[in-house]
């Protein structure tokens, strides 16, 4: 670090390395020279060898590289590059990664399929280059300190260990308050003074230069003449990319395994490795809840028996440690979180790590880009009511209703908001969200919109309803605590219906090919209907992760009314906390109505105080970092350039 001492840079980076160990506990390593100090943790998947160690640079050094992640064609990249002159000297994804990019600059960004954040540091321009892969499965965050010194981090708790302290973004804690959307939405998420690279964008930057994110990537928009037409041939194009999409996420030096829990996404998923590791040994990760209404046990059952050698492991929350789960899980999500069924979620993640499995494969994705959830049917039902389409709306309805034991008139009921003339549909989701925001502070509702997206244009069609579903709301959501449930426990979620190439079809075919027949996902029944168990290929319900959300709020109900202290909470500014005690009461009666309203206000609250977070109106805390040398005494560090930590 130019200008400063290198003893006290290499305690500031190995105090932010340390903070992500649980990333990357295989390795660790920094790089500097004048102006750039950049440092890894790695989680060894492919190459296990020292030589596939980072920070990576080329045989010339003028290029070094930090990188999370996998690309998973490297491979055929690999050839590609050495029949350009390259000698890779590892069996590395890394080294293909700095080799691109030395060969192709950014646009080896378009060559690349699979999940990356990283950063590449130019020695020779001075200059620093950032990435995401398109999904956004990897996060990298960055923020610009007092003195202009540029950092970068997969975690905040990275920016944390400096002593910066955020403020609140006051549109990410309303809408999530009122509507559970997430902090993604914002570009800084829920941190005021933090930033987000977001999904699918690059930075190039130079010291004293501001970052400007600039797009790479985007899902394609296809007009409706323009797309294609269902038939045998899309089906089998369908088919064979989801295989190739797998057989690429099979590539490991260590085990692979995956979660099932008997739904559409994950049980075809689990054929597809059954079917190209030849019957090989698979480790399964599931949980179930026999005896409820919520039991997919007789459909993960059907799938588990036509596997040849199965190992399956069944998961589930334990009742006990509730209060010491979720404050952990919230430590490693770093932000608030709608629903509860993001511990099950963390607690299969641990049994893989727990049993020898680091890289899991999941049916993630599946349900945005084929219209899997009943939100986004109706959103279809609607928009064929909207646009005149009006016996094929009487026809899919009927369909519909009939195969979720609804009756024709409720599902034109829940439709038919999605059918209004733009300018009515505001008006009633903004007297929507104003009823839900009964429970939140004036400052805060004075503070931020009622009416963000459709004011902004982002929702005027079923088309754009569908791409934001995929670059606004869902995917980064779901990307988001994957990553941070999976990587607590250095685990490697991959998820095959994230495939770039796949996103591309699907968002190309008619809409009858995700939707027919009162059925979802039209093409993947049909695709795999060779292998789908016909009792999993006929489900219409969809369940996920489920979780006992009311019973655990009433069980620890104590605890909560402890933690909404009326003081703590009404000096943060943003929760009315006589309403939400109320709406506790309510909950402890029975009213279950009340439970999204005092899980929000509560895991909200707790974030808040976990995270030492600035009440509302309070600016951002970037000032000098604090280096701690020891336990007694610490130092203050004015560093140069650009800095960066990165896991992987």
């Amino acid at each position: 670090m130019g200008g400063g001492d290198a003893a006290r840079d290499q305690i500031l980076i190995e105090q932010m390395t340390n903070s992500l160990a649980h990333r990357g506990p295989d390795s660790a390593g920094t790089w500097a020279d004048d102006q750039a100090f950049l440092g890894h943790r790695r989680l060894s998947i492919i190459d296990l060898s020292d030589a596939a160690c980072e920070p990576m640079h080329d045989p010339e050094e003028r290029f070094v590289l930090i990188y999370n992640g996998e690309v998973y064609n490297y491979k055929e990249l690999g050839r590609e590059l050495e029949g350009k002159g390259h000698v890779l000297r590892t069996r590395s994804d890394a080294e293909v990664v700095l080799r691109a990019y030395r060969q192709w600059g950014a646009a080896a960004l378009d060559r690349f399929n699979g999940m990356w954040a990283m950063a590449i540091w130019d020695r020779e321009k001075r200059e620093l280059f950032l990435a995401r892969d398109r999904a956004g499965k990897k996060p990298l965050y960055y923020a610009t300190g007092a003195d202009g010194t540029l950092y970068f981090a997969s975690e905040v708790r990275a920016f944390r260990v400096l002593g910066f302290r955020f403020g609140l973004n006051p549109q990410a804690a309303f809408d999530f308050l009122t509507q559970g959307t997430y902090g993604h939405l914002h570009g800084t998420g829920f941190f005021d003074g933090l930033s987000e690279l977001p999904p699918a964008h690059y930075i190039t930057v130079r010291a004293g230069e501001r970052p400007v994110p600039r797009r790479y990537w985007d899902v394609p928009v296809v007009a409706g003449p323009d797309r294609l037409p269902y038939d045998s041939n899309l089906q089998r194009r369908f088919r064979d990319l989801v295989m190739d999409a797998v057989a690429l996420r099979l590539r490991s030096d260590v085990p692979v395994g995956a979660t099932l829990s008997g739904g559409l996404d994950s049980s075809a998923l689990v054929l597809c490795m059954e079917e190209l590791t030849g019957g090989a040994p698979l480790h399964l990760f599931t949980s179930l809840y026999p005896g409820t209404r919520y039991d997919e046990t007789r459909y993960f059952d059907s799938v588990v028996a036509k596997l040849a050698q199965p190992h399956v492991h069944r998961v589930t929350p334990p009742e006990s440690g509730w209060k010491e789960g979720l404050l952990r899980v919230l430590e490693h999500q770093e932000e608030p979180f709608g629903d509860t069924s993001i511990l099950a979620h963390f607690h299969l993640m641990a049994a893989a790590r727990a049993n020898g499995v680091p890289v899991i494969l999941s049916g993630q994705g599946g349900d945005e880009l084929m219209m899997g959830y009943p939100s986004m049917v109706r959103a279809y039902l609607g928009h064929l009511l909207g646009s005149g389409q009006w016996a094929l709306a009487r026809k899919e309805i009927s369909a519909w209703g009939l195969g979720t034991g609804q009756k024709f008139q409720g599902v034109l009921r829940t439709a038919l908001p999605h059918a209004l003339p733009l300018a009515l549909r505001d008006r009633v989701r903004v007297a929507a969200v104003a009823r839900l925001a009964r429970g939140i502070t004036p400052a805060l509702r004075e503070a931020a919109s009622l009416l963000r997206f459709d004011a902004r244009g982002e929702r005027t069609s079923f088309d754009s309803y569908v791409v934001q579903v995929f670059k606004r709301f869902s995917i980064p959501h779901l990307t988001h605590y994957d990553d941070r449930n999976a990587m607590a426990f250095a685990v490697e979620g991959r998820m095959p219906f994230l495939d770039y190439r796949l996103v591309e079809l699907l968002f190309s075919v008619e809409y009858d090919a995700l939707f027919h027949d009162g059925f979802t996902k039209r093409i993947l029944r049909d695709s795999f209907a060779h292998m789908l168990p016909a009792e999993v290929r006929q489900r219409r319900d969809k369940i996920g992760f489920y979780t006992p959300l009311a019973g655990w709020l009433r069980s620890h109900a104590d605890w909560i009314d402890s933690v909404m202290d009326r003081d703590r909470v009404r000096q943060a500014g943003v929760i009315d906390p006589e309403r939400f005690l109320r709406r506790l009461r309510d909950l402890r009666r029975g009213d279950e109505s009340a439970e999204l309203e005092v899980w929000r206000g509560f895991v909200f609250h707790l974030w808040m105080n976990q995270f030492d977070v600035a009440p509302l109106g309070s600016r951002a805390d970037l000032g000098e970092p604090v280096v701690e040398r020891s336990a007694g005494s610490a130092i203050r560090l004015a560093p140069v350039g650009a800095m960066g930590i990165h896991s992987k």
